[in-house]
């Protein structure tokens, strides 16, 4: 197996908290972020849904959180059915999804069954001079090790649902005759006036970029979390949890004589009722108008649109679901001033508010608690824009790289640490 070297916070570090180097920080923040697993809900039904669904597909996962996908990423509804969260969570049941997202996490072998716990190290950034990663992907003690440490970083597992749908106008109906009324003219005038002709396209080129700027989606986002408590964890790492064997001739034999394994694999496929995802909440909105600079062709606008539309919804879930906000790292510190890089995407205004977070590590518990360490508010005229394609659009604020804060209160900020909204 590869060698996965780790830089960690040292075990004085994780008692003096003051002492973390900022680079070491910012490694931390930067792998210890929530962990996601988005799909959609596709409805043939309805008009434009082979549109959404490509524009859908072709997104990627929220740059502020750990891919955390499975293979599945549509699944199709009918939509005369009136529940449409019961609809999704008998597919979790079904499909067992809890269960396969605590086996991506511990990279599970479908050929054998073995467990790898390499992710977690890798996410978790573990301490390389207490447990080594590689020893610990391989042994029962590395596992042990990871009971406690591994807790808050799997349980901020979360899955959205999708529910994308076309906005469908009337007036269409009548831009489309309007449209066909128009080719037809141009048609019978191409041997007369010139300037008749020239009315006629421009007057088309203007109907068709209304149709395509007034396209839109409702978008409802069911949010689910991965229930990974202490009591779960511990089942699972006594009762199920074996390690994948090395590639030498004496790992391969020790595991086929190992008499434990069949028993704990055909334990763990069968087990239907341990693993659980957790409805935490949804949010429903309807997309804003695009802005077409910069698209120069209707999948574009398409993709445009359900991107912002469900870059709007994470944003307001992230807001009402204090497990579900982002802890994003402070890049520079200049006196009175810090840059971060999160913006508009995340809902980032004037008004907003920030704290700073220092994290501190529990030797005892092995899981990570927040200090305050200072308060910031948003520099209004230097927010980023990251929308989705907001650089396209030429948007104000696309030229930037990370949006300044002004620093409302200071208990000893430093570049590393975390910032989160607050109401």
């Amino acid at each position: 197996m590869k060698r996965i070297i780790v830089l960690l916070i040292l075990a004085a570090a994780v008692v003096l908290p003051e002492q973390v180097s900022a680079q070491n920080m910012d490694s931390v923040m930067r792998y210890r972020r929530s962990s996601l697993y988005s799909f959609m809900i596709s409805h043939p039904d309805k008009k434009m849904d082979s549109e959404i669904v490509g524009a859908y597909m072709a997104l990627e996962t929220p740059d502020k959180y750990n891919n955390h996908d499975l293979s599945v990423k549509c699944i199709t509804s009918d939509s005369k059915k009136e529940d449409l969260q019961a609809e999704v969570e008998d597919f979790f049941q079904r499909n067992q999804v809890a269960k396969r997202l605590v086996s991506k996490w511990f990279l599970r072998n479908k050929e054998n069954g073995g467990f790898d716990a390499s992710l977690v190290m890798e996410r978790g950034l573990y301490d390389a001079s207490a447990i080594d990663v590689e020893s610990a992907a391989q042994t029962k003690r590395g596992v042990d090790a990871l009971a406690d440490k591994g807790y808050d970083l799997i349980s901020n597992t979360f899955v959205i649902v999708n529910d994308i749908t076309y906005v469908d106008h009337e007036a269409n109906a009548d831009k489309a005759s309007g449209i066909m009324s128009i080719i037809g003219a141009v048609a019978t005038a191409v041997t007369g006036d010139e300037n008749n002709i020239v009315t006629s396209l421009t007057t088309l080129g203007s109907m068709v970029s209304s149709m395509i700027a007034g396209f839109a989606v409702n978008t409802t986002s069911y949010l689910y979390q991965l229930d990974w408590t202490d009591s779960v964890a511990n089942y699972f790492y006594e009762h199920y949890y074996y390690d994948r064997p090395g590639t030498d001739s004496a790992s391969l034999a020790a595991f086929s004589s190992d008499t434990l394994i069949p028993m704990k694999r055909a334990a763990y496929e069968a087990d239907t009722t341990l693993f659980k995802l957790k409805y935490v909440g949804s949010y429903k909105a309807r997309s804003d108008n695009p802005v077409l600079r910069g698209l120069y062709n209707p999948e574009d606008v398409f993709r445009k649109v359900c991107a912002r539309a469900i870059d709007k919804n994470v944003m307001n879930l992230q807001k009402e679901f204090d497990q579900f906000k982002v802890k994003v790292p402070i890049s520079t510190v200049n006196g009175k001033t810090v840059t971060a890089k999160i913006g508009m995407k995340e809902g980032v205004t004037a008004q907003s508010k920030f704290e700073v977070l220092m994290p501190v590590f529990n030797a005892e518990t092995g899981k990570f608690t927040y200090t305050r360490k200072g308060v910031l508010r948003p520099d209004g005229k230097s927010i980023w824009d990251n929308r989705y394609m907001a650089s396209e659009e030429q948007a104000m604020g696309s030229e930037l790289n990370a949006t300044t804060f002004k620093v409302v209160t200071d208990l000893g900020i430093e570049p590393g640490m975390l910032i989160r909204e607050i109401k």
